[in-house]
């Protein structure tokens, strides 16, 4: 029985980093996709209270750091927050309000109360919870619920996925998340994620 656990441990590290890349291909994929023929996005910006701005819903928009004002440190990172929003051959210069791009995601802002109380007595240990966690973002991730609030910590808008990766972007202040293949853009928001299993306990 010992040996039968041994070895299924050893296969499964083993086949980590193969199963790590698998995971990631459909990000991959939109980021390819993005640059090649853009995403198509529905823009939306808001103010401080997180009441609409404007939006915008283009078939083909691509986002990244407006470049005549793009400033890097000594270390190549990107200082600039200012954003060009590309989509149908116009654009759109944008910075400060906050502004949330998604593609054909269901706003679920109405479905789940404003509120968030979570009562959790299971113990863990915290190291190991973190590595399994992040892992977890990267290779199985689970059903996920974002909750996105305004600079002013108003409600804008709650997006749920049975898979949900979360990435970096080499812009400041912003945060792409891959919802069930489809690509979440968030800029200047405060935001929350939690497990799926974590809510439908409330």
């Amino acid at each position: 029985m010992k040996k039968k656990r041994l070895l299924a441990a050893c296969l499964a590290l083993a086949l980590l980093p193969l199963l790590s890349s698998c995971s990631m291909i459909s990000d991959y994929t939109l980021d390819l996709k993005s640059k090649l023929v853009g995403i198509p996005f529905t823009v939306s910006t808001y103010d401080y209270d997180g009441q609409k701005i404007d939006q915008i819903k283009g078939k083909s928009v691509y986002i990244e750091t407006y470049k005549p004002m793009s400033k890097e440190n000594s270390s190549g990172d990107e200082q600039s927050k200012v954003i060009d929003v590309e989509f149908g051959g116009q654009q759109m210069i944008h910075v400060g309000s906050s502004l949330i791009a998604n593609e054909g995601l269901r706003n679920y802002e109405d479905t789940f109360s404003k509120k968030v109380t979570i009562t959790d007595k299971q113990r863990s240990i915290p190291v190991l919870s973190i590595m399994y966690n992040n892992f977890r973002n990267d290779w199985l991730s689970k059903g996920k619920v974002i909750m996105i609030r305004s600079q002013a910590g108003k409600p804008i808008a709650v997006y749920a996925g049975n898979k949900v990766r979360v990435s970096a972007t080499d812009m400041p202040s912003t945060t792409q998340i891959n919802v069930d293949g489809h690509r979440l853009f968030i800029y200047r928001c405060d935001y929350s994620i939690y497990d799926m299993e974590t809510i439908k306990k409330m």
